[in-house]
């Protein structure tokens, strides 16, 4: 799951992962974005949109549970403030290549009532990319057998300047499709 809202002054991007496949999941995936949309108040605040989205699914979840990363880019200050719950880590690839994980990181959503989340801040300057996914992208098996992993992710992400969603799911596509892919990636660009 991916959902945008836009806010005077920036962008807020949530990418979610429910747990489990199928009608439960789909149905959680469903109550996931209206809650979010329910949360423009707090779109600058990405550590309050996971607490309001954590406070939703508290009890409907049937043992299921939701893991999240929310940034909301701010063009005024040119830079993004990030939260995660039990999330792989964002990534900031600077425009002069070096990758940056954003590994703010509270518990998942759903199971625990009344969590708190935190927000990091970090420079965003122009040519900088964020990138948000989910674990299916570094937990793909690729044609060798192996794990795609963080670490061909970080460098992909650094070696790759255009078309960085499509090749990244080209990558990482393979016959057997263990988990949902995901990617969502934001620029940098001057005013």
């Amino acid at each position: 799951f991916y959902d945008f809202l836009p806010t005077s002054g920036g962008l807020t991007m949530l990418v979610a992962d429910v747990s489990g496949h199928g009608v439960p999941a789909a149905m959680i995936a469903s109550m996931l974005k209206v809650a979010f949309e329910a949360q423009a108040e707090n779109a600058r605040d990405p550590a309050k949109i996971l607490a309001g989205l954590n406070a939703v699914l508290a009890r409907p979840l049937d043992g299921r549970f939701v893991t999240a990363a929310c940034a909301f880019i701010n063009v005024e200050n040119g830079c993004v403030d990030y939260a995660g719950a039990g999330h792989p880590p964002a990534l900031i690839v600077r425009a002069g290549g070096e990758v940056v994980e954003l590994a703010e990181n509270g518990l998942m959503l759903g199971p625990f009532p009344g969590t708190a989340y935190a927000s990091m801040r970090v420079p965003f300057t122009h040519g900088d990319r964020l990138l948000l996914y989910t674990d299916g992208i570094i937990e793909a098996t690729l044609k060798d057998g192996e794990e795609f992993g963080l670490a061909r992710l970080k460098e992909f992400a650094r070696t790759n300047r255009t078309s960085v969603a499509d090749r990244l799911i080209a990558a990482v596509s393979g016959p057997i499709r263990e988990d949902d892919l995901t990617v969502v990636v934001a620029e940098a660009c001057s005013a």
